[in-house]
């Protein structure tokens, strides 16, 4: 296990703006609980998710992502070189799905019946499937922190149970969630025996093991988030007649994966950046670097596929009409994969620290675009229209700040970050 280290992290001004947010939107929460949904929301019947699905739920979780990218590229790919990206990366995830999980009890109009599906299973729902797998992947992300906690405490037995233990609960969670999704003995007895003789030969020593983390913990990761990602896409398949034909797509779930795997790549490069300045640690910019050239790859594919998408369903013409939906379209186009690939796809600009934060930044803000977009903007109803309450808007904020305050307090006591002998050279050489 490479050498880490805790940090001291300052936010000043900064700080006590995100605190003060973090108050307002905790007392709108509290009144929200107390006087209903509908005194804090502009929600109606004819747009029962807004804001909050928009923007906490949909652009949350793709945010996110760069968890299991980082770790499925680093544990299952072997790009050994990213190493130190992966546990800030496993942490901002982890962070972002246990506020997610907060958002959206805010957002439910009986949050107490939550656990509703839990015990009753309505496997051939994307909601279910979206709520069983974000509630497997957030105790997986939870059991690829607890190493920086057992080194913390120095709790070095606690380490190797750990190792011994994760790849039987990462192989239970699994068929259990094959139990729940399906409810069909043959296909779970098929898994149930794929995955037994998968761990059988990493403990024979036939199939490559990492020593740091079980391969198992990460493929369940990697599974779930898969699953989830683009089942997100899949809720607003139900509503072909709501959602404008701009974004309505039978691929719709691709639309949502691809997208997701993107802006975690740009949150990872946000990050590191972010992070690395209020710590005052040295810049991973060779690391960022490559992350760069991945990300512009990604948004290359995932551009390709939107227009070939446009084209083939015959609706390119509607991007060029005179509507509020074609100009919020070509504002996330624009922001989210153009000027990021011009920027990336520059030499001098792409080697810079500059330039890859504001490019991973820019993909971020499309990302949300997008997904509000697609929550709010492309929605249609006959009689009804929706605007974000400001409220909606100070919770949201209250909830984004309390993450970031949270992300902060971890580094300075944990061992997030992997400990550096020397200062990167490139963060002197890079524009900043």
């Amino acid at each position: 296990m490479a050498a880490t280290t805790q940090t001291r992290g300052r936010l000043g001004l900064t700080g006590v703006i995100l605190f003060l947010l973090f108050v307002l939107g905790a007392v709108l929460a509290l009144y929200r609980f107390g006087r209903g949904i509908g005194w804090v929301s502009n929600l109606n019947q004819g747009y029962p998710w807004g804001f909050w699905i928009g923007f906490d739920v949909l652009a949350g979780i793709a945010l996110a992502a760069g968890g299991f990218v980082l770790a499925a590229g680093v544990h299952i790919f072997g790009g050994e070189k990213y190493h130190p990206l992966v546990r800030p990366a496993i942490l901002t995830a982890f962070l972002g799905y246990i506020f997610f999980i907060v958002a959206l009890l805010v957002d439910l109009g009986r949050p107490w019946m939550i656990w509703d599906m839990i015990i009753w299973h309505h496997h051939e729902s994307p909601m279910f499937e979206v709520g069983w797998c974000v509630m497997c992947y957030t105790f997986v992300l939870l059991l690829e922190f607890l190493p920086a906690v057992f080194e913390r405490f120095g709790m070095s037995g606690a380490l190797r149970i750990w190792h011994s233990l994760t790849p039987l609960l990462a192989l239970a969670l699994l068929i259990v969630f094959a139990i729940v999704l399906t409810h069909s003995a043959p296909w779970v007895i098929l898994l149930a025996a794929v995955l037994v003789i998968f761990q059988l030969g990493v403990w024979a020593g036939a199939i490559r093991r990492d020593p740091r983390v079980p391969t198992l913990l990460v493929m369940a990761g990697v599974i779930f988030s898969i699953l989830h990602q683009s089942s997100l896409g899949s809720l607003f398949l139900m509503a072909p007649h709501k959602l404008s034909p701009i974004w309505y797509s039978p691929i719709l779930p691709v639309l949502f994966f691809v997208s997701a795997v993107m802006a975690g790549m740009g949150m990872v490069i946000v990050e590191s950046t972010l992070s690395s300045r209020l710590f005052g640690r040295g810049l991973e910019l060779n690391l960022l670097q490559g992350l760069g050239r991945a990300l512009s790859w990604t948004l290359l594919i995932y551009l390709a596929i939107r227009a070939l998408d446009l084209l083939l369903r015959g609706v390119a013409a509607e991007v060029l009409s005179a509507s509020p939906q074609a100009a919020w379209f070509w504002v996330e186009i624009v922001v989210g994969l153009l000027i990021p690939l011009a920027i990336l796809l520059t030499p001098e600009f792409a080697a810079s620290s500059a330039g890859l934060f504001s490019a991973a930044a820019l993909v971020v803000a499309g990302l949300i675009i997008n997904r509000l977009n697609v929550a709010i903007v492309g929605i249609s109803a006959r009689y009804d229209t929706y605007y974000p309450h400001w409220m909606e808007i100070a919770i949201s904020a209250g909830i984004v700040s309390a993450g970031i305050l949270v992300f902060v307090l971890i580094c300075r006591h944990f061992p997030v970050f992997e400990e550096k002998h020397a200062p990167d050279p490139g963060l002197r050489t890079g524009a900043s």
